[in-house]
This record gives structure tokens, sequence and C-alpha cells, in this order.
């Protein structure tokens, strides 16, 4: 591949996974807890145990945390610095997709199986996001990417490399860092019937690597807090979301079939055809190294088929393999790919931003964006017609196309849709109020404490602090903020919603009246006398 091809990859990479992060704000529920933990490492001085709201917090191992942390301390508590490194371990993943594919196949297959990976939905709103599984995507696709490495040249640094990317994977996001990437190449040893690479694995100081790496802070973490660390974190967040659905609805065959097909696009639509020349080409023969990726992705996909509780990112590894296997066939047959597809590919970005546009409307997003969406669409079609016509091939266009896509999307959805599902009005009035400690009665949103000063009380009735109150083994342990109950509001200073203003005042028998108010909060005081 020319290597203008190459820097004009990774600087689409960069622009798409860069572009509005300084305008994306940090939203609830999900990705607050994230950016306030880390925030409250870099205020308290303690780099080990995490901690949110004052409260020790057992929900993931500490190396996001670092990441972030780190970053807020080079950049500040900043949307831009929340988002800097899952955007940056982005863009290794497609620089080690990239290589991997160049050294698996050829270097046109590398090129072309990063460009899927890269214009890939899933991809693009993963690496956007204030979440572990970026990071997690990067050291899980290197742990099984250079055990294959290893097994088939035999290189002892690939080897050490897949124990370091396992440790680190166990230090973002748990157990499952190395047990699913254990199973996935226990069941490939079961279908070659090759043991004696178990010889040539350097097992023990490759086991040691892996143990430096990830041990020392679980061993800390149980030193310190003992029982209620390994309930919380191997109990609740392990063992009770692979047992108990957090989410019962949608805990249903079908979820991740759909989830994938939507994480794939564009290029889901090549999935048939992909099959079809493999079947014409090597009659339902496998390679060694197809055979590798296909259980990958497919052992993915089974095991967290089967957990109990189902989330969107859990499957996102599989994004890895699959870009693989596309990418080669791509790289084999572009001139198959014909102006049916492109229909295709032209239709399913009009159904996306229709029903993105949709979405949003009905959040009460401007109007206005009805006709931003729309030229994103001809944007990409007329970026494909040039493409085209200088490089030859129609598979460039839909990249682009995809990548203009997203990046209209960042700036005519994702923003506006961020701004109403965070809280960071309310953490400015707080601020502008020099309010130190408040009652909130309603919804309670973490970004409001990540963006003030403030510590921020959770008011409920007496009768609802029973099924509140953390309990082991329960998803009640995830309630960590601090609350009070109405009955006994010791707050002369409350927040509520405008829906629940009414209520509010229907139950105090004090008077109360508004200090701000915006079209998300109202703040009250308590007259006196």
């Amino acid at each position: 591949m020319p290597r203008k091809y190459w820097l004009l990859l990774f600087a689409a990479a960069a622009a798409l996974l860069f572009a509005g992060n300084g305008s994306l704000l940090v939203t609830d529920s999900v990705e607050s807890n994230y950016a306030l933990t880390a925030k409250e490492m870099v205020l308290s001085g303690d780099w080990l145990s995490p901690q949110i709201y004052g409260h020790y917090w057992y929900d993931k191992p500490i190396f996001f945390y670092w990441l972030t942390a780190f970053a807020y301390k080079i950049l500040g508590f900043t949307e831009f610095a929340s988002r800097f490194f899952p955007a940056l371990f982005g863009l290794g993943s497609a620089a080690l997709l990239a290589w991997g594919g160049s050294k698996l196949e050829n270097v046109r297959s590398g090129f072309f199986s990063a460009l899927v990976l890269l214009s890939s939905v899933e991809f693009f709103l993963i690496n956007k996001s204030v979440i572990t599984d970026a990071v997690l995507f990067f050291f899980f696709s290197a742990t099984l990417l250079f055990f294959y490495l290893g097994y088939r040249d035999g290189k002892a640094s690939y080897w050490y490399i897949m124990y370091a990317g396992a440790g680190f994977a166990v230090l973002t996001k748990g157990p499952i860092g190395v047990l699913l990437p254990g199973l996935i190449i226990t069941l490939f040893l079961l279908w070659q019937r090759d043991w004696r690479v178990l010889k040539r694995m350097h097992l023990v100081s490759g086991t040691l690597l892996c143990a430096a790496i990830e041990v020392p802070w679980y061993a800390a973490m149980y030193s310190l807090h003992g029982s209620d660390f390994i309930n919380t974190f191997f109990g609740t967040h392990n063992f009770l979301r692979a047992t108990v659905s957090e989410h019962p609805r949608d805990d249903v065959f079908y979820y991740y079939t759909l989830v994938n097909l939507l994480a794939l696009f564009p290029w889901s639509g090549l999935i048939p055809w992909a099959a079809y020349k493999w079947w014409r080409q090597g009659r339902c023969s496998l390679e060694e190294q197809q055979k590798f990726l296909l259980l990958w992705a497919l052992v993915v996909f089974v095991f967290f088929q089967c957990m109990a509780t189902k989330y969107i990112t859990y499957t996102y590894p599989l994004l890895f393999p699959a870009s693989l296997l596309l990418g080669s066939m791509i790289a084999k047959y572009t001139d198959c790919v014909n102006g049916g597809y492109m229909i295709f590919i032209g239709g399913g970005f009009a159904v996306l931003l229709g029903g993105a546009w949709f979405a949003v409307s009905h959040q009460l997003i401007a109007s206005e964006l009805l006709f931003l969406l729309p030229l994103a669409l001809i944007v990409g079609v007329m970026l494909d017609y040039i493409l085209r016509f200088v490089t030859g091939e129609r598979i460039y266009s839909v990249a682009v196309m995809s990548v203009a896509f997203y990046i209209a999307l960042i700036y005519s959805i994702a923003v506006p849709f961020s701004e109403q599902r965070s809280a960071k009005n309310l953490g400015e009035m707080l601020t502008a109020e020099n309010v130190p400690e408040v009652g909130l009665y309603g919804t309670y949103p973490t970004s409001a404490v990540f963006y003030s000063n403030s510590k921020i009380v959770k008011l409920m009735h007496e009768r609802e602090v029973a099924g509140y109150v953390p309990k082991d083994f329960s998803w009640t342990s995830k309630n960590v903020m601090p609350y009070a109950t109405l009955e006994q509001n010791p707050y002369r200073v409350v927040v509520v919603t405008p829906k629940s203003y009414d209520k509010f005042i229907s139950q105090q028998n004090d008077e109360w009246q508004v200090i701000d108010a915006d079209r998300s909060w109202i703040m009250l005081r308590a007259k006196k006398g």
C-alpha cells in the first residue's frame, strides 16, 4: 500500500477519535461514575483505592482510573481530558490491527482490516466514551493476537507480550481479562490437538510476568479492605453480573445478534458476501488462522450471551477478529464489492440518519438537526464519487462515507445529546451560588458532583430507605451516594427537577423560595421563620 494511504488512514482515525471531545459533556449515569472516581483520586491523593462520594468504590480495577486521573493532572478536570485515553487507545487498537493483519496476511490485508474497524459504528461509539472498554479492547486483542503469532512463529517476545497484555486486561476490567482469552486459547488447542505448544509458551516465566502486573494492586486492596473488597468486587460486580440480570428486559437470546449486526455497520452487509466467497474458494475448509479468528469471535459472542447481565459493550472484543476476517476478504476481492452493495450502504445511512434525528427530536433537541443530518449523507456521497474517481476502488468510499457520517454525528447529535444526559448546568449553578452541600430530590446526577465542588445528598422517603441501603451480593451495593430522608430533611437548600417541583412542595411543611433555575433544575431555599 502506498505510504500516503497509511497517512490518510491514521489522520482520519485521529480526526474521528479526537473531534469534538472537548464539547462532549460527561454524561450520566455511566461516564460520570468513572470521571468522578478519577477526580476524587486526584483530589484525595489516594491513587490506590478508588473512591466516589468519599466512599471506597470497588466497581472496576484501577488501571482506567489511573489513566483518567493522570489526564486530569495534566489537562485539568475537562471533557477533553476525560476522553483522552479512550481516544488514544482507540488509535492504538487501529494500529495494532493494521500491524497484526500485515503479519498474519499481508500489508494490504492489514490496511483494509484497520479500515473496517475504524469505520464501524461500535468502534466510534466506544472510543468516544468515558468507559473502560476501549482500553480493555486493546489489551484483550493484544493478548490473543500475540498468542497466535507466538503459536505460529515461536518467538519468545510474542509470548511475553501476550502475558503482559493479559495482566493489563485484568488490571483494567477484572478476571475476565485472563479467563476469556484463556478459554479461547484452550479451545483452539483442543481443536488443533496440539498440546506440545505448552512447552514453548514460557508458562512459568510468562505467568510470573502476568502476575507481577496484576497481583500487587489486588493484594494491596485485599490487605487494606479485606472482605468488603472481595464481596463487592468479585461478588457483586463479577459473580452477580454473570448470574443475575441487572436489566432483565435485555436478557433475550437474540440480544447480541442485533447488537453485533449494528456494531459492525456499515460492513455487516458484507458478511453473507464474505461467507459465500470463502465457501466458493475453500470448499468449506478453514485455514489455521481462520479457525483461530472465528473461534475468538464465536466464543466471545456465546460467552456473553450466556451471561445473565447484558450490555452493548460486552461483545466489543469480537470486533477485532471480525475486522481481520472481513479485511482479508476485502483485500482479496475488492473489485467484487458492487454497486448493489453501495445502494445498501446509502440506504443504511439514510435509515440511521432518520432514526437518529427521530430519537433526539423526541428529546427536544433543536429541529435544525433535520437539515444538518442529511447534509452528512450528501457530503458522504460526494466523497464517494470523488474517491472512486481518484482511487478506482469503491471500498474506500464506504469508509469515507462512514467517517463523514460519524464526524457530522458528533456535532449535530452527540454534543446536544450529551447536554441532555449531563447535569453540568446544575454543577455550574451550585458553583455560582457557592453551595457547599445540598439536598436533591429526584434522579441523582453524578455528573453534577463532578462539575461542582458541592456535596449532593439524595433525598428520599423513609419507606424507601430499606430498599436503598447497600447489601453484599445485591445490586443495592452500587448505592454509595450520600442520602437523607425527606421527613427529616436537614437541608435548607434543595434542588428539584421541574417535574418533581409540585410533589416536593406538597410534601414539605416549610415554605420555599426559588433562588435559581433553568429548564432542568430548580434550586430552592427554605424561608426562615
